[in-house]
């Protein structure tokens, strides 16, 4: 099941697609919904048309035109098919289709709205990593960081408005791999395209296939260069990582680098070297918007 990994946009595609292969077409034949936000919003009798993903933002849509938002941030999940194990505070909507039970747990952002309206909720948001229109343009991406030159390089890609789709997990590994500091402030980073279609093969291979694999080994498994590992040492080098909490980090997330790999220095390098090094076994390095020099 893919409701337990880290809500990227990855795994919002994953999720969205699961739920069209297990109930797209079927009918609501009894829904729960004990959110304070949903009540009185009535779905059963309706048929559940389809689920699409935008960026970390989750939409089911019914035959009556209404779409069902959610974001999970950090905290949420939906159980797609099996009975929830979670108690029932936190079964937030609870759908019964022919076809077995879909349940949000402890999503924290949930509403119902016209489907038409949708776009009141994407228009803000940069390009869809995982869209099923294919992947997006990095130097439309690239234009919209350049549009804050001073932000840090890992804040200014977990900007919604820039691009959509990018968690921590993203945010720590890509600038690992191409060996620039997460604090380089973006617009004095050469390469910053080249950083950023990597990225984007990495999430949509990884939303393809499944775990969330940074590294290219193991890949049934969510292996990753730095992002969890706190204070360890270097997978590369072998010198201890400089870590910094949520709340140490000026925009709010946990941040991991290797002060040998990454210098912060007054320009930024992607080092195409390193991340033919680093991801030659990863999937998405056969994919077209990573550089040919990978």
């Amino acid at each position: 099941t893919y409701d337990r990994c880290m809500p990227e946009g990855d795994t919002l595609r994953r999720l969205a697609e699961r739920i069209n292969e297990r109930f797209a077409g079927t009918v609501v034949d009894r829904a729960e919904m004990r959110d304070p936000r949903l009540v009185g919003v009535e779905v059963v009798g309706r048929t559940l048309v389809e689920a699409d993903a935008y960026g970390k933002h989750l939409f089911i849509r019914f035959d009556d035109q209404r779409s069902l938002h959610a974001h999970l941030l950090m905290t949420g999940s939906f159980c797609v098919g099996r009975t929830s194990r979670e108690p029932e505070w936190k079964r937030r909507a609870e759908l019964w289709l022919s076809d077995g039970r879909l349940t949000a747990e402890s999503v924290p952002v949930l509403g119902m709205l016209p489907t038409a309206e949708e776009h009141t909720i994407t228009d803000p948001l940069g390009p869809d990593l995982c869209g099923r229109a294919g992947p997006p343009n990095p130097e439309e991406i690239v234009e919209r960081l350049m549009s804050a030159p001073a932000e840090p390089l890992a804040e200014a890609l977990l900007d919604q408005h820039h691009v959509a789709g990018f968690g921590n997990i993203y945010v720590n590994d890509v600038p690992f791999i191409a060996g620039v500091n997460p604090e380089q402030p973006v617009g004095s980073v050469d390469g910053l395209e080249q950083l950023v279609a990597i990225g984007i093969a990495l999430i949509r291979t990884n939303a393809e296939r499944g775990p969330q694999n940074t590294t290219g080994r193991r890949l049934a498994t969510d292996a990753r260069w730095v992002h969890g590992v706190g204070r360890g040492r270097c997978p590369v080098c072998g010198a201890g990582l400089q870590h910094l909490s949520r709340e140490q980090s000026e925009w709010g997330r946990s941040i991991t680098w290797c002060p040998d790999c990454q210098p912060k220095r007054e320009r930024g390098v992607v080092d195409l070297r390193r991340a033919s090094r680093l991801i030659g076994l990863h999937p998405a390095v056969k994919q077209s918007v990573v550089p040919r020099q990978i």
